[in-house]
């Protein structure tokens, strides 16, 4: 099957905003929508993402060569995953019963449009997923030792220093943020894909 990247689960929660103009409700989700991972501000909506590397001593292929005794070994991922995960975080309205038909349906579309642009993140967490797994597909560790079991093992710590180096402690999590930096300066948070409520709308 190979190393590969996996698309975990992407879950979904609300919060209760409340208004009777849409006004009144787009001022609530600024008090009350989830932050920003990277400058803590507030919007309607978000998605936590997160990527695990999961591989074990099985995952690992060797090429082994002995000369006079000697013994040298290479290690690579033959399988294992990178998976990402997401959480999504949209608003919910308590009630629509004060709102008017135009009003209503400004507050449907602006949902859609939250939805399409927080599981774009979770596509592009994916996708980061994917880069990760085909960088450390690449990947390989040198061992020497006296023994054929010596070499491997020596092969094996240094193909996972290589792997602690480049995404081990924040590694990983500050690769997300990124993402999710980039993704939402392309989109403008959203506003170029529609999820912004027009509440001017009476």
């Amino acid at each position: 099957m190979g190393f590969t990247a996996k698309r975990g689960a992407v879950s979904d929660k609300t919060y209760t905003v409340s208004g009777k103009t849409l006004d009144e409700i787009n001022k609530d989700m600024a008090k009350k929508g989830p932050p920003d991972p990277n400058d803590g501000k507030r919007f309607s909506g978000s998605c936590l993402g997160k990527l695990e590397i999961d591989i074990k001593p099985k995952d690992i292929d060797y090429e082994v060569k002995s000369s006079g005794g000697k013994f040298a070994a290479i290690a690579r991922l033959k399988s294992g995953y990178v998976t990402s995960t997401s959480v999504i975080t949209t608003p919910k309205l308590a009630s629509d019963k004060d709102l008017s038909d135009k009003a209503r349906k400004e507050w449907q579309r602006f949902l859609v449009f939250v939805g399409v642009h927080e599981r774009g993140h979770a596509d592009s967490y994916y996708a980061l997923a994917v880069k990760v797994m085909e960088d450390m597909s690449g990947m390989t560790g040198g061992g020497a030792g006296s023994s054929e079991n010596e070499a491997k093992a020596a092969a094996t710590k240094a193909l996972y220093e290589q792997i602690t180096k480049k995404y081990g402690g924040s590694g990983l999590g500050d690769l997300v943020k990124a993402d999710a930096k980039a993704y939402d300066s392309k989109t403008k948070h959203g506003e170029s894909q529609g999820a912004l409520l027009d509440a001017s709308i009476s």
